[in-house]
Protein backbone atom coordinates (compact mmCIF):
# COMPACT_ATOMS: atom_id res chain seq x y z
CA UNK A 1 0.00 0.00 0.00
CA UNK A 2 2.79 2.46 -0.78
CA UNK A 3 0.17 4.30 -2.83
CA UNK A 4 -1.07 5.69 0.49
CA UNK A 5 1.97 8.01 0.65
CA UNK A 6 0.74 11.59 0.01
CA UNK A 7 2.52 13.04 -3.05
CA UNK A 8 2.68 16.55 -1.57
CA UNK A 9 2.55 18.36 1.74
CA UNK A 10 4.20 17.73 5.11
CA UNK A 11 4.29 14.06 6.07
CA UNK A 12 5.64 12.12 9.04
CA UNK A 13 6.42 8.44 8.48
CA UNK A 14 6.10 6.29 11.61
CA UNK A 15 6.94 2.59 11.87
CA UNK A 16 8.09 -0.15 14.20
CA UNK A 17 11.86 -0.28 14.63
CA UNK A 18 13.61 -3.66 14.65
CA UNK A 19 16.70 -3.19 12.48
CA UNK A 20 19.21 -0.70 11.11
CA UNK A 21 17.68 -1.52 7.72
CA UNK A 22 14.35 0.10 8.57
CA UNK A 23 15.11 3.59 7.17
CA UNK A 24 16.23 2.06 3.86
CA UNK A 25 13.03 0.02 3.65
CA UNK A 26 10.82 3.07 4.11
CA UNK A 27 12.85 5.16 1.68
CA UNK A 28 12.64 2.40 -0.94
CA UNK A 29 8.86 2.55 -0.68
CA UNK A 30 8.82 6.35 -0.90
CA UNK A 31 10.33 6.55 -4.36
CA UNK A 32 9.22 10.09 -5.16
CA UNK A 33 9.84 11.79 -1.85
CA UNK A 34 13.04 11.98 0.19
CA UNK A 35 12.57 11.12 3.85
CA UNK A 36 14.54 13.17 6.38
CA UNK A 37 15.02 10.73 9.22
CA UNK A 38 15.58 11.76 12.81
CA UNK A 39 18.57 9.82 14.15
CA UNK A 40 20.29 9.53 17.52
CA UNK A 41 23.29 11.85 17.56
CA UNK A 42 25.70 9.09 18.59
CA UNK A 43 24.94 7.25 15.34
CA UNK A 44 24.81 10.39 13.22
CA UNK A 45 28.38 11.35 14.17
CA UNK A 46 29.97 8.03 13.28
CA UNK A 47 32.63 8.50 10.60
CA UNK A 48 32.37 8.29 7.59
CA UNK A 49 28.56 7.92 7.59
CA UNK A 50 27.95 11.41 8.94
CA UNK A 51 28.78 12.90 5.55
CA UNK A 52 26.16 10.68 3.91
CA UNK A 53 23.64 11.49 6.63
CA UNK A 54 24.25 15.21 6.18
CA UNK A 55 23.77 14.91 2.42
CA UNK A 56 20.47 13.04 2.98
CA UNK A 57 19.22 15.70 5.38
CA UNK A 58 19.18 13.45 8.43
CA UNK A 59 18.30 15.34 11.61
CA UNK A 60 20.51 14.37 14.60
CA UNK A 61 18.78 14.06 17.97
CA UNK A 62 20.42 14.38 21.37
CA UNK A 63 18.74 11.69 23.45
CA UNK A 64 20.34 12.79 26.73
CA UNK A 65 17.97 15.73 27.23
CA UNK A 66 15.40 18.10 25.74
CA UNK A 67 16.83 18.68 22.26
CA UNK A 68 15.05 21.82 21.06
CA UNK A 69 17.43 22.22 18.10
CA UNK A 70 16.32 18.96 16.48
CA UNK A 71 12.66 19.78 17.14
CA UNK A 72 13.04 23.17 15.46
CA UNK A 73 14.82 21.57 12.50
CA UNK A 74 12.03 19.02 12.07
CA UNK A 75 9.33 21.68 12.33
CA UNK A 76 11.10 23.82 9.70
CA UNK A 77 11.26 20.86 7.35
CA UNK A 78 7.57 20.11 7.82
CA UNK A 79 6.69 23.77 7.33
CA UNK A 80 8.49 23.59 3.98
CA UNK A 81 6.34 20.59 3.00
CA UNK A 82 9.08 18.00 3.51
CA UNK A 83 8.85 14.41 4.76
CA UNK A 84 10.14 13.35 8.19
CA UNK A 85 10.81 9.75 9.22
CA UNK A 86 10.51 8.74 12.87
CA UNK A 87 10.36 5.56 14.91
CA UNK A 88 8.07 6.38 17.83
CA UNK A 89 9.45 3.62 20.04
CA UNK A 90 12.58 5.76 20.34
CA UNK A 91 15.01 2.86 19.92
CA UNK A 92 15.50 -0.40 18.09
CA UNK A 93 13.55 -3.27 19.63
CA UNK A 94 15.93 -5.89 20.99
CA UNK A 95 13.62 -8.83 20.29
CA UNK A 96 11.46 -7.55 17.43
CA UNK A 97 8.30 -6.95 19.47
CA UNK A 98 6.53 -3.60 19.39
CA UNK A 99 7.43 -1.38 22.34
CA UNK A 100 5.60 1.58 23.89
CA UNK A 101 5.55 4.79 21.89
CA UNK A 102 7.07 8.09 22.98
CA UNK A 103 5.30 11.45 22.55
CA UNK A 104 7.82 13.09 20.21
CA UNK A 105 6.01 12.14 17.00
CA UNK A 106 2.67 13.29 18.39
CA UNK A 107 4.13 16.64 19.42
CA UNK A 108 5.48 17.28 15.92
CA UNK A 109 2.26 16.16 14.25
CA UNK A 110 0.01 18.31 16.45
CA UNK A 111 2.28 21.36 16.20
CA UNK A 112 2.85 21.19 12.45
CA UNK A 113 -0.46 19.75 11.27
CA UNK A 114 1.44 17.20 9.19
CA UNK A 115 -0.14 14.01 7.91
CA UNK A 116 1.09 10.89 9.70
CA UNK A 117 1.56 7.72 7.64
CA UNK A 118 1.81 4.54 9.77
CA UNK A 119 3.81 1.56 8.55
CA UNK A 120 4.75 -1.90 9.78
CA UNK A 121 8.01 -3.53 8.70
CA UNK A 122 7.98 -7.33 8.60
CA UNK A 123 10.76 -9.82 7.99
CA UNK A 124 13.82 -8.22 9.58
CA UNK A 125 16.18 -10.36 11.61
CA UNK A 126 16.75 -9.76 15.31
CA UNK A 127 18.88 -6.64 15.71
CA UNK A 128 22.59 -7.55 15.80
CA UNK A 129 24.17 -4.09 15.56
CA UNK A 130 24.21 -1.10 13.23
CA UNK A 131 26.71 -2.84 10.92
CA UNK A 132 25.88 -6.51 11.46
CA UNK A 133 22.25 -5.96 10.43
CA UNK A 134 23.53 -5.45 6.88
CA UNK A 135 25.51 -8.70 6.78
CA UNK A 136 22.60 -11.15 6.60
CA UNK A 137 19.97 -11.45 3.90
CA UNK A 138 16.33 -10.97 4.82
CA UNK A 139 13.07 -10.79 2.90
CA UNK A 140 11.46 -7.60 4.17
CA UNK A 141 8.03 -6.16 3.45
CA UNK A 142 6.62 -2.78 4.50
CA UNK A 143 2.87 -2.39 4.96
CA UNK A 144 1.27 1.07 5.06
CA UNK A 145 -1.93 2.12 6.76
CA UNK A 146 -4.31 4.99 5.94
CA UNK A 147 -2.80 8.47 6.45
CA UNK A 148 -3.78 10.02 9.76
CA UNK A 149 -4.78 13.59 10.59
CA UNK A 150 -5.41 15.05 14.03
CA UNK A 151 -7.77 17.96 13.37
CA UNK A 152 -9.45 17.51 16.74
CA UNK A 153 -6.10 17.93 18.51
CA UNK A 154 -4.49 20.47 16.15
CA UNK A 155 -2.26 23.05 17.82
CA UNK A 156 -2.14 21.16 21.12
CA UNK A 157 1.43 19.93 20.81
CA UNK A 158 2.30 21.35 24.24
CA UNK A 159 -0.63 19.66 25.97
CA UNK A 160 0.39 16.37 27.59
CA UNK A 161 -3.08 14.84 27.38
CA UNK A 162 -3.34 15.64 23.67
CA UNK A 163 0.12 14.20 23.00
CA UNK A 164 -0.77 11.02 24.87
CA UNK A 165 -4.01 10.65 22.91
CA UNK A 166 -2.25 11.13 19.58
CA UNK A 167 0.54 8.74 20.60
CA UNK A 168 -2.03 6.05 21.42
CA UNK A 169 -3.66 6.48 18.01
CA UNK A 170 -0.31 6.31 16.23
CA UNK A 171 0.87 3.19 18.07
CA UNK A 172 -2.59 1.68 17.64
CA UNK A 173 -2.34 2.13 13.88
CA UNK A 174 1.07 0.43 13.81
CA UNK A 175 -0.20 -2.39 16.04
CA UNK A 176 -3.21 -2.88 13.76
CA UNK A 177 -0.90 -3.37 10.78
CA UNK A 178 1.17 -5.81 12.84
CA UNK A 179 -1.90 -7.80 13.86
CA UNK A 180 -3.00 -8.00 10.23
CA UNK A 181 0.29 -8.79 8.51
CA UNK A 182 2.82 -10.19 11.00
CA UNK A 183 3.36 -13.95 10.59
CA UNK A 184 5.81 -14.39 13.47
CA UNK A 185 3.74 -15.37 16.53
CA UNK A 186 6.32 -13.96 18.93
CA UNK A 187 6.39 -10.55 17.25
CA UNK A 188 2.60 -10.40 17.21
CA UNK A 189 2.74 -10.01 20.99
CA UNK A 190 3.75 -6.60 22.32
CA UNK A 191 6.28 -6.43 25.14
CA UNK A 192 3.66 -4.92 27.46
CA UNK A 193 1.15 -7.69 26.77
CA UNK A 194 3.74 -10.40 27.48
CA UNK A 195 4.79 -8.73 30.74
CA UNK A 196 1.16 -8.55 31.86
CA UNK A 197 0.65 -12.25 31.13
CA UNK A 198 3.78 -13.11 33.12
CA UNK A 199 2.63 -11.14 36.18
CA UNK A 200 1.90 -13.42 39.18
CA UNK A 201 -1.70 -13.72 40.35
CA UNK A 202 -3.14 -12.86 43.73
CA UNK A 203 -1.73 -10.54 46.43
CA UNK A 204 1.75 -10.60 44.88
CA UNK A 205 0.36 -9.29 41.61
CA UNK A 206 -1.50 -6.54 43.42
CA UNK A 207 1.65 -5.40 45.18
CA UNK A 208 3.63 -5.57 41.94
CA UNK A 209 1.03 -3.41 40.22
CA UNK A 210 1.60 -0.69 42.82
CA UNK A 211 5.31 -0.39 42.01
Amino acid sequence: NACRIPPTGPVIFVANHTSALDPLVLQAASRRRLIHFMMAKEYYEKWPFRYLYKWLGVIPVNRTGNDTASIRAALRALKDGEVIGMFPEGRISEDGRLQDGRPGVAMLALTSGATVVPAYIRGTRVHAGMVNDFKKRARITAFFGPPMKFEDLAGQGRDAAARDAATQRIMGAIAALRDRHETDAFRRSSAVAVEQRQMPEGPVAEEAGKI
